[in-house]
C-alpha cells in the first residue's frame, strides 16, 4: 500500500518514457523486486522503498533505461538486505542514529517554493575530532541481525548508520511533503530536496581531509538514493574555493557534482530567495529561520496544522520515524529506534488517508 499512486507519478513524462516506466516496473515485477522487504513490518508503508516514485527515480537515474535502472535496483535492494537497514531501521541506538545525524545534511523542517525538505548542514562540524569519529565508524564491524532477536554486534558501521539516515528522508520526510497541498503541484510526490551547506569555514586542508567521506557518500547516494537531490547550493564559499573543487569533484558522483551550486558571500541571499521564502532561509544565510546544524526541524505550521498530533509540542522527537497504516486504515507517523536496550514504539501523529 503504497501512498502515491502511478498516474500521479507519471503525469510529467512524456509517453516514451511513460512506456519505459512500464517496461521497467514489469521487469521490476518479475524479478520479485516489488514484494515487501525482508525487515518490513506489516503495518509499514512502502513509501521510499519499492513504490512507484522510488522506481521512477531509479529509472531517471538510468537516462530510463529499464535493463540498466533494473541492475540499480537490485544492486542496492542486496546493499539493503546484506547491512539489515530495513531491520536496522527500527532498532538502531536514537544516540548513535543523532550523533551520525551530525555528519549529514539534515532537515530543517521547512520547504522551499516547490514544496521540497531543505536540509542544512555546516561545513564548520567536520573538524579534525568529528572528522576521526566519522573514521572510526568505517573501521567497524556491521551490526547484524538474528532470528533470535540479538545483534552480533554491538555498532552500526558508517554504511549502515547513513543509510538510516537516507531512510528518514525517503521513507519518513518526502512522503511527509507529498501530502501537503500547499505547493504548487499538489498531486506530484516530493522525490527530491534541495541542500544548503555553509562553506565559509572550509580550507585548503579540510577539503583534502574530506575526499574519502565525499567518495564513500556520494556512491552511497548515487547507487541507492539515486536523484533524491535537487541541487546543493554552497554558500559563503571561500575565494579558493574553486581550488578545493576541483580536487574534491573527481571524488563526487558526477550527476551529483553537476547539483552543486557554488554562491560567494554576495550571491547567497538573492540566489536563495529565488526558490526559498525568507521565513524558510536559517539566518546564517540572510533568512530569517533560528535554525543551526544540529537542531532538530523546526516544523512550518502548516505541516504541524495538517496532523493529528499525540505530543503537545507537535515537534518531531529524535531518532527514526516511518510511516505506518494504523488500526482505523490512517497514515500514522511511528517514532522507532532503541534506547538502553529497549525498542521505542511512540505514535506520534496521524493523518486520515484519501487514498485506501
Amino acid at each position: 500500500m503504497a501512498l502515491n499512486n502511478s498516474s500521479n507519478v507519471l503525469a510529467l513524462l512524456t509517453p516514451e518514457n511513460k512506456a519505459s516506466f512500464a517496461s521497467f516496473a514489469q521487469l521490476c515485477a518479475e524479478s520479485d523486486n516489488l514484494v515487501r522487504l525482508e525487515g518490513l513490518e506489516n503495518q509499514d508503508l512502502r513509501d521510499g522503498l519499492s513504490d512507484p516514485p522510488t522506481l521512477l527515480r531509479f529509472l531517471t537515474a538510468r537516462q530510463f533505461d529499464p535493463a540498466a535502472a533494473l541492475k540499480q535496483f537490485q544492486e542496492a535492494c542486496q546493499f539493503r538486505y546484506d547491512k539489515h537497514i530495513l531491520r536496522l531501521y527500527d532498532l538502531v541506538e536514537i544516540a548513535d542514529y543523532e550523533q551520525s545525524r551530525q555528519f549529514y545534511p539534515h532537515w530543517t523542517g521547512r520547504r522551499d517554493k516547490e514544496g521540497l525538505p531543505i536540509c542544512m548542514f555546516d561545513i564548520a562540524h567536520f573538524d579534525k575530532e568529528n572528522l576521526a569519529c566519522w573514521d572510526k565508524t568505517r573501521k567497524t564491524a556491521s551490526w547484524a541481525y538474528s532470528q533470535s532477536g540479538k545483534a552480533q554486534a554491538p555498532k552500526a558501521d558508517m554504511w549502515q548508520l547513513a543509510s538510516v539516515l537516507q531512510d528518514t528522508l525517503i521513507r519518513f520526510i518526502f512522503p511527509l511533503c507529498s501530502v501537503m497541498q500547499d505547493r504548487p503541484r499538489p498531486l506530484v510526490p516530493i522525490t527530491s530536496c534541495i541542500g544548503i551547506v555553509d562553506g565559509s569555514s572550509l580550507g585548503l586542508k579540510l577539503g583534502w581531509s574530506l575526499r574519502f567521506f565525499a567518495q564513500e557518500i556520494s556512491w552511497l547516494l548515487s547507487t541507492c538514493y539515486p536523484e533524491t537531490i535537487t541541487r546543493i547550493f554552497v554558500c559563503n564559499a571561500p575565494p579558493y574555493f574553486s581550488t578545493i573543487w576541483k580536487y574534491l569533484k573527481p571524488w563526487v558522483d558526477p550527476r551529483t557534482a553537476e547539483k552543486v551550486v557554488i554562491l560567494m558571500s554576495a550571491d547567497v541571499l538573492p540566489t536563495l530567495r529565488e526558490y526559498i521564502d525568507d521565513v524558510n532561509i536559517p539566518t546564517a544565510f540572510g533568512g530569517s529561520l533560528l535554525f543551526k546544524h544540529g537542531m532538530r526541524p523546526l516544523l512550518d505550521e502548516h505541516v504541524c496544522d495538517h496532523f493529528n498530533w499525540d505530543l503537545p509540542e507537535r515537534s518531531l522527537p529524535p531518532g527514526p520515524i516511518k510511516w505506518i497504516k494504523d488500526a482505523d486504515g490512517n497514515m500514522a507517523a511511528l517514532a522507532v529506534g532503541g534506547e538502553k536496550g529497549f525498542q521505542r514504539s511512540e505514535l506520534i501523529a496521524t493523518r486520515s488517508r484519501v487514498d485506501n
